[in-house]
């Protein structure tokens, strides 16, 4: 029997699928040349390619990728599409140097899960290689890539301090389970003060039972995410300096017990702060930012 259902991702896009499981194998770079590819039977290849809605965006925007088959018509994929390649022994998607894929060919119970389309949320700029690999009997028979290219343009993570949209809105951003982790950004206005906050949540953790050791993967995750993006602290280590740097600085009045780190850039000031929750709960750590003066 097959199931349809549909997958619906933080970010607010939901995409059709059609109920398997998967297996992953990574393959060699884009750039790689004749010589060292893998002398690698290919049977039959299939016409299945990955084209994605735009291959330049900035941090947190959503890119979606598809699926396309030139033999298919357009428009008919959804519906076709799952049935031709149901056969395959995997089908997967996958960024080059993310830990993970993303699955899209899956079994459940008697039927499949076929995804054509989805969407995804970079974190970091750069250009990224992006894959897609199909097998059959240890065979690559689906075989496609290409690149997207991420900018960090805004004031901070993709948030532009003149012109703040959803306010008071709590919004995830998809990794699709590459990278274990997912980020969640909460813009407020209080008093005339403007400010952002980022969470992070993981992928593995149950947030339906305390998680010792959680508030540790959080510090860790946000403190390495912000140097990666703005470079070292200014201010780390003294606390006296912290809370005196952090009451300059900062207008906003939030809760925390702790102030760990303060990053300052051209147009924001932004810290990791630390506020304890009973039983091990989630968002012990956070990182606060307000624009500069």
């Amino acid at each position: 029997m097959i199931y349809i259902s549909m997958l619906k991702y933080l970010s607010a896009f939901a995409f059709s699928t059609l109920l398997i499981m998967s297996c992953s194998d990574k393959y060699e770079q884009l750039d790689q040349d004749e010589d060292k590819e893998p002398k690698e039977e290919i049977v039959s290849p299939l016409p299945l390619s990955l084209v994605a809605d735009k291959k330049n965006a900035g941090i947190y925007d959503m890119v979606v990728f598809k699926l396309k088959d030139t033999t298919i018509q357009e428009g008919k994929e959804w519906a076709l599409m799952p049935f031709k390649y149901s056969e395959l022994d995997s089908l997967v998607w996958e960024v080059e140097g993310d830990s993970k894929t993303f699955d899209l060919l899956r079994k459940k119970g008697n039927g499949f899960e076929f995804t054509s389309e989805w969407s995804h949320n970079f974190y970091l700029p750069g250009t990224y290689k992006t894959f897609l690999s199909g097998y059959k009997d240890n065979l690559r028979v689906v075989r496609d890539s290409m690149k997207v290219h991420i900018a960090a343009s805004a004031d901070f993570l993709n948030v532009r301090w003149d012109q703040v949209k959803n306010i008071d809105i709590n919004t995830g951003y998809t990794s699709n389970g590459t990278v274990g982790h997912e980020f969640q950004i909460l813009n407020r206005k209080e008093n005339d003060i403007l400010f952002s906050g980022l969470t992070v949540t993981f992928d593995s953790t149950d947030y339906r039972q305390p998680n010792p050791g959680l508030a540790a993967k959080e510090r860790t995750v946000l403190a390495a995410y912000i140097t990666d993006l703005y470079g070292k602290a200014a201010f780390e280590g003294d606390e006296a300096v912290l809370n005196q740097q952090f009451k300059q600085l900062f207008k906003a009045s939030i809760p925390k017990d702790k102030v760990l780190k303060i990053w300052k850039t051209a147009k924001s000031n932004i810290a990791l702060v630390y506020l304890k929750r009973e039983y091990d709960g989630p968002f012990q750590y956070r990182i606060h930012a307000e624009p500069v003066g």
